[in-house]
């Protein structure tokens, strides 16, 4: 990379781009979602004594789109969420689960900003920024013309806990699975827009390409020794970022010591 773009100056161009309007991150505890299952797994849950969680994943996540009533700009944006749960499930007296696999839903709606755009976008060939249909209706649909493009990155979902109801009461109802999740997600309103860039050149690779013609054995032997997982790291090794802090509140609890540290 140039050392002073300034410099290598070239041009302005336009790009298209997709640029945030508006976004918000969301820290939400999910609590007690039913877990549906198919037929098959099912009478595996029903059969089951208690039931384990292994893990949670997002399988999809879909957008509805709305713009809000008289707040020109604004609109609703509901993301459901698709979670694929795997469970353990335990017979009476026996140590190997079987594993099954369940569905669990959860809709989260916010309002952002999104801006307004009274044209209608299209493309000669497949276009990734091209908004899905949303549902509208009404009077939405003759005003809104182009939808922002709803999207929204999620961490891995974490199990907080889970509940199982097993079917005693009732032989003829099924058991049941809850799952307490934690979810860590950004979701963002954005449109395809025509930026004016300073351009300096074109990017060229500053490397070549290798060819892999080792052996298993010669890239084995490149690979660094895992010295860090043969010795784990102790709790003060761990901590070790807070050693700040963790004097600064010992002096507040020892006066005697703060004046030391300072003498």
């Amino acid at each position: 990379m140039p050392t002073n773009q300034n410099n290598n100056f070239k041009e302005a161009v336009c790009l298209e781009a997709m640029r945030v309007f508006d976004s918000c991150s969301s820290q939400d505890c999910l609590e007690n979602l039913a877990v549906t299952f198919d037929a098959e797994d099912q009478e595996v849950i029903n059969a089951a004594a208690y039931v384990k969680t292994k893990c949670i994943e997002v399988e999809d996540c879909d957008f509805t789109v709305t713009p809000v009533a008289f707040n020109r700009g604004f609109y609703t944006v509901d993301c459901t969420f698709d979670f694929r749960v795997e469970i353990d499930a335990y017979e009476a007296g026996e140590t190997t689960p079987t594993v099954v696999y369940g569905d669990a839903t959860f809709t989260k709606t916010v309002i952002l900003y999104g801006s307004d755009a009274n044209t209608k976008r299209f493309s000669s060939g497949f276009d990734p920024a091209q908004p899905a249909e949303a549902q509208v209706s009404g009077c939405a649909a003759c005003c809104t013309s182009t939808l922002p493009t709803a999207t929204c990155n999620v961490a891995q979902p974490m199990c907080l806990a889970v509940n199982f109801t097993p079917a005693v009461a009732d032989p003829a109802a099924d058991a049941v699975v809850e799952v307490t999740i934690g979810v860590f997600a950004i979701i963002q309103l954005t449109r395809s827009v025509s930026m004016l860039l300073p351009s300096y050149d074109y990017c060229m690779p500053g490397k070549e390409c290798s060819a892999a013609d080792d052996t298993p054995c010669e890239m084995f032997s490149k690979i660094s020794f895992p010295t860090d997982e043969f010795f784990p790291q102790s709790l003060e090794d761990s901590c070790c970022c807070n050693n700040d802090i963790d004097d600064d509140d010992d002096d507040e609890q020892n006066p005697q010591r703060r004046n030391t540290n300072r003498s």
